[in-house]
């Protein structure tokens, strides 16, 4: 059987203060979890981040070009959700998104 190359479909490309911010971000929440499969989960996205980023230099300027699979961002992004959840109000937006969708399929019955 061939070898099949396979590049991760999301591309994302950072600058230094943004790729420093992610990084920290998941160190944090490997410090602060309480839940091992999460702690497991942040561990693994960060190793993968410092293992597989590429930094790039171009005109004086540095950037990190980052390749992911659908199912790492997705991870980086519950992480995110995770961190930003301690730092936010509570303002509960499924109430919200209760009364758009009624008024949604209220406006589609009236029609």
């Amino acid at each position: 059987m061939a070898y099949v190359k396979r590049i991760p479909p999301i591309k994302l490309i950072l600058t230094v203060k943004e790729y420093n911010v992610l990084i920290g971000i998941l160190t944090k929440n490997i410090e602060g979890n309480s839940s091992e499969e999460s702690d497991n989960l942040a561990t693994i996205t960060k190793e993968k981040l410092l293992k597989y980023s590429i930094p790039r230099e171009e005109n004086d300027k540095i950037e990190i070009d980052l390749r992911l699979y659908i199912n790492e961002a997705a991870d980086i992004i519950s992480e995110l959700l995770k961190y930003e959840s301690n730092k936010t109000k509570e303002i509960d937006y499924y109430q919200v998104l209760l009364k758009v969708r009624e008024t949604m399929l209220d406006s589609k019955d009236s029609i």
